[in-house]
């Protein structure tokens, strides 16, 4: 069962920095799973909100500024004042980290204002960088994991749901994706089964207890996304 940190390891330090993917890769994580946005300038960065108001106290969305303006804003005293030094990373700084080291689970936000650019921007860098065998592209987005497919069917997708559906192999077989990635309160037994025996993965988010852990373990599940890589 692949042990995958949640936005690296936000236990440990500020998610989504290169700190929190420096401790998840020390945790002995099989892949780290990621957030990615398109900057004003069609750059490429890590980041989970929409905007920065929960992070940096303001409230500007990551779209509206350009790469040099989100890399002055300090991602890391909110968790930490030892963590101050940390900037939001872009994809290519994150990748050229953990490369040879892990894999990486990117999901793409739902609502996407430049698709296009952004799709075909990230295939280039995983090409670029020689990447593309080492990723699953996830999103609750499923038309836009078609659209990548369409673009470069070799890259590796999962759907991402929160709650369970009639006809989860159709729902993998519409986006065109390998696999799906189900939140952790609705996986059964009978889903696990399902999905694998059509030959598609299923890892599941966010789980951060034990008991649970051991209950998805003896499910079968292929993989389990967590916050705290360094215990479960």
């Amino acid at each position: 069962m692949l042990k995958i940190g949640h936005r690296g390891a936000p236990i440990l330090a500020p998610e989504n920095t290169l700190a929190s993917f420096r401790q998840a890769i020390t945790c002995g994580v099989d892949m780290i799973e990621l957030d990615i946005q398109l900057t004003k300038d069609n750059q490429l960065v890590v980041f989970h909100d929409d905007d920065l108001s929960r992070i940096v106290g303001v409230n500007t969305r990551v779209e509206e500024l350009t790469l040099a303006k989100l890399k002055e804003f300090d991602i890391g005293s909110s968790f930490d004042k030892d963590f101050k030094e940390e900037r939001i990373p872009t994809l290519q700084e994150v990748i050229q980290l953990v490369k040879g080291q892990v894999k990486l689970n990117i999901e793409l936000k739902p609502r996407v204002a430049n698709r296009e650019v952004l799709l075909r921007k990230l295939v280039v860098l995983l090409e670029e960088e020689q990447f593309k065998d080492k990723v699953i592209i996830s999103s609750f987005n499923h038309w836009l994991l078609k659209d990548l497919k369409e673009i470069d069917s070799t890259i590796k997708t999962a759907i991402l749901i929160a709650s369970l559906p009639i006809n989860p192999v159709k729902m993998i077989e519409d986006a065109t994706a390998d696999g799906i990635h189900p939140h952790h309160l609705v996986v059964t037994k009978e889903l696990v089964a399902k999905v694998q025996k059509k030959g598609y993965f299923l890892n599941v988010w966010t789980v951060n207890n034990q008991v649970e852990v051991d209950k998805l373990q003896s499910y079968g599940v292929d993989g389990i996304i967590t916050d705290n890589p360094g215990k479960y």
